[in-house]
């Protein structure tokens, strides 16, 4: 029976709480995918956002009390996420809330957040969609908006100007599937075939022939780890030779272990940014010694810095009202670099990005040259 309940980030095990600033701490809510069909991410994101609290608090903590981060899973659905974001808000009156990945569930919960003014913050939900939230939500991982004319780019540049386009069927999915296809086809390229794929499939054989029929030279499929990774195998196993062109969501080691050789010579687009400032090599370092022998997770350098940008701002902050900090939010972002670059937010809460290119080479992740 899986478990469910409270984790609690800290010095201690937290049992109850009626209030975010409490006499000697401040505590912020997490709706993270600890079970369910994200669980594969949610794990490495929790470890992230561990990694800055335990930073924060050796370095003082806020104004000399101690951060804390109030965990419930949210089993990966969209329902329990809503479930899990009215409990941080109305039974532990949270101000600040770090909402649930992949864009479906933020956007189911976004406006509850926004009608009772509770700052909400995203380390990984890209969907456009969310740039309309409203004032109280924010996201430290840039929009679909880019991503979508990144990965265009990536097919035009490599002088693929006729695909077939794939994509999970969720909000994420569609959305950056829409957004491909507009930028691709203003710069004159040609969708063969489109169609959306299921969420938690195990076989995608009806999928893998559609595109085999067509024979195209390159199929961009914009997805989920563990459905490409189905994807890549069950392809390799039917003998289609396809130039393979994925996102973000798909550049993890995991979809190199779960598809093994079928994965080698994918090629990518991401979100990119320098491994050789100071503070990508300070996370490194210091991820490599809390975590030994483990990989950096996708994603894990955008929740560590959600954490770091929320504790200047709670520090900021005139009071522990989610107005004031939201106000706080908003200023100290300007001119913050983390790890992932520059987390100045616009009038939508959104942040800038660079788009880079990754591919499979030898069993390993690592950024494409052409």
């Amino acid at each position: 029976m899986r478990k469910r309940g409270l984790l609690v980030a800290g010095i201690c095990l937290l049992f109850s709480v009626s209030a975010a600033h409490a006499a000697d701490e401040v505590i912020v809510g997490a709706t993270t995918p600890l079970s369910g069909k994200l669980a594969v991410y949610g794990e490495g994101f929790q470890q992230a956002m561990l990694l800055a609290l335990e930073e924060v608090n050796a370095a003082g903590g806020i104004n000399g009390k101690p951060m804390k981060i109030l965990f419930e899973d949210n089993n990966s659905t969209a329902k329990d996420s809503v479930s899990a974001i009215q409990k941080l808000i109305t039974v532990h009156k949270l101000p600040v809330i770090f909402g649930p990945a992949a864009s479906s569930n933020f956007l189911a919960v976004c406006p509850i957040a926004q009608e009772n003014k509770t700052v909400l913050i995203a380390a990984e939900s890209a969907a456009a969609e969310i740039s309309k939230c409203g004032d109280y939500v924010f996201r430290v991982f840039p929009s679909d908006e880019l991503q979508g004319k990144g990965a265009s780019e990536l097919a035009l540049s490599l002088g693929y100007k006729e695909v077939v386009l794939t994509y999970i069927n969720n909000d994420w999915g569609v959305g950056l599937g829409k957004v491909f296809k507009e930028n691709f086809l203003k710069a004159g390229g040609k969708i063969i075939d489109e169609f959306s794929h299921d969420e938690g499939k195990t076989d995608y054989r009806s999928e893998i022939l559609r595109v085999k029929k067509h024979n195209p030279k390159a199929a961009v499929n914009l997805t989920y780890i563990k459905e490409g990774a189905t994807m890549l195998k069950q392809a390799y196993e039917t003998g289609l030779k396809v130039q393979w062109l994925m996102g973000s969501a798909s550049k993890s080691p995991k979809l190199v272990e779960l598809a093994g050789e079928a994965s080698e010579g994918v090629i990518g687009t991401y979100p990119t940014f320098s491994q050789e400032t100071a503070q990508y090599k300070h996370f490194k370092e210091a991820w490599e010694k809390k975590y030994p022998g483990k990989n950096i997770p996708i994603f894990g350098e955008y929740n560590y810095d959600m954490v770091h940008l929320t504790a200047k701002a709670l520090k900021a902050a005139k009071s522990m009202s989610s107005e004031d900090i939201r106000k706080a939010l908003i200023e100290v972002s300007k001119g913050y670099m983390g790890v992932t670059g520059d987390k100045t937010f616009d009038e939508n809460g959104d942040v800038g990005a660079v788009y880079g290119k990754w591919t499979v080479k030898g069993g390993k992740i690592e950024d494409y040259k052409n």
